[in-house]
């Protein structure tokens, strides 16, 4: 990694933990740059604005995981094994960097509705699953919408909870208990 890299690669982690700490909003340029061990001048020769950075930083976790989360559960021949892929691979994702991934979950609301069209979603990946088992007589026809929201809540207020210190620890080690949750909700009978 040459120097430029680094010191962008610096930025970034200094910017994510501020903005996971005080939010983005609140975060200023001079405390990134403070925290990076730079001039604050710097950050403007790799970002053009603290926006961009921030955005930035959430698109390309956003596609990556996506990206990762498809590969997970192409490795799988059913619905449970692609439910235990994704699951397994979404806590690892998080367990692997805490900071980035709370960053992700915090900020989602403020970027989605940023991104282009076609860019990788995590919850497309989901869904596209969903439909696909649905078709296969796997689970009931439902609203596949709806049946991706409430699997992927099973396992995201927990790491929601765990971003507000309700609960400490590995999210991976919950991955089976998660897994099953979400086996459980997508294969309910219909009402």
């Amino acid at each position: 990694m040459g120097k430029a890299e680094e010191t962008k690669a610096r930025i970034e982690r200094a910017a994510l933990t501020l903005f996971v700490a005080r939010g983005v909003t609140e975060t200023t340029t001079r405390e990134i740059a403070l925290a990076a061990s730079i001039a604050e001048g710097t950050i403007y020769r790799h970002f053009p604005s603290k926006e961009q950075l921030a955005f930035d930083l959430f698109q390309r976790h956003h596609r990556a995981l996506a990206l990762t989360l498809g590969e997970a559960a192409e490795q799988a021949n059913d619905l449970r094994g692609r439910i235990d892929a994704i699951v397994r691979c979404y806590c690892e994702w998080a367990d692997d960097d805490w900071t980035l991934f709370a960053y992700h979950l915090l900020t989602q609301h403020m970027f989605l509705s940023q991104l282009p069209l076609d860019t990788p979603n995590p919850v497309d990946v989901l869904r596209g699953v969903i439909v696909q088992a649905m078709k296969a007589g796997e689970i009931p026809e439902r609203d596949p919408d709806l049946a991706a929201a409430s699997a992927i809540g099973t396992v995201l207020q927990p790491a929601t909870y765990k971003v507000y210190g309700r609960f400490e620890g590995p999210l991976g080690v919950h991955a089976g208990y998660f897994a099953q949750a979400v086996w459980a909700v997508l294969s309910a009978p219909l009402d």
